[in-house]
């Protein structure tokens, strides 16, 4: 079975279930994956903290979300 063929009996099959309680624990099984892709380490978190206290010390300053997107995509055309 592909991957495709795999969701879309799951798409199914979660729509006809309607308890409650097996809906919940599918929906648990997510967030706990999704916790589980954005932990730091206590390293990278002080390096944030860092980054974060420099940039409201005002010794550091961010760039508008435009000019972010726009350097980074000039770098993705060089890479």
């Amino acid at each position: 079975m592909s991957t495709s063929d795999l969701k879309l009996s799951l798409v199914q099959r979660l729509l006809e279930e309607n308890d409650r309680t097996f809906l919940d624990r599918i929906r648990q099984l997510f967030e706990k994956r999704d916790a589980q892709d954005v932990d730091f380490t206590d390293a990278e978190l002080a390096e944030l903290e860092a980054l974060r206290a420099k940039r409201l010390s005002g010794e550091t300053s961010g760039l508008p979300l435009e000019e972010a997107i726009q350097q980074l995509r000039d770098r993705l055309k060089k890479a």
